[in-house]
C-alpha cells in the first residue's frame, strides 16, 4: 500500500485561516486536502524564498497558495495563502 501524503501549514497560514469565515475555512481545507491528495501538481509559477527554496504558487479560484513538496516525509508544506481580490 502506498502511504498517503499529508499537509502542514506554517504559523502565518494558521493565523490567516483563523481569521476567515467558516465557509472560507471549509474551502481552504478542501484546497489543502486536494494538494495532499495530488502532491505533484504544478503551480502557475514558481517563487524562490530568501533561502533559495522553490515554491509552487497556484491559484484556486479566489485563493493563491504557496507550497512545496517535502517528498521524503510525504508532506505538502503550505507556507502562504492569500485571498485574491478581483
Amino acid at each position: 500500500m502506498i502511504p498517503a501524503h499529508s499537509f502542514a501549514v506554517d504559523d502565518a497560514v494558521v493565523e490567516f485561516f483563523s481569521e476567515r469565515t467558516k465557509r472560507e475555512r471549509e474551502e481552504l481545507l478542501r484546497i489543502f486536502k486536494g494538494l495532499a491528495d495530488s502532491p505533484y501538481q504544478k503551480g502557475e509559477w514558481l517563487q524562490r524564498t530568501q533561502t533559495g527554496r522553490e515554491l509552487q504558487v497556484k491559484r484556486f479560484g479566489r485563493w493563491l497558495v504557496n507550497y512545496w513538496l517535502d517528498a521524503p516525509v510525504l508532506e505538502v508544506r503550505i507556507v502562504h495563502v492569500e485571498k485574491v481580490v478581483a
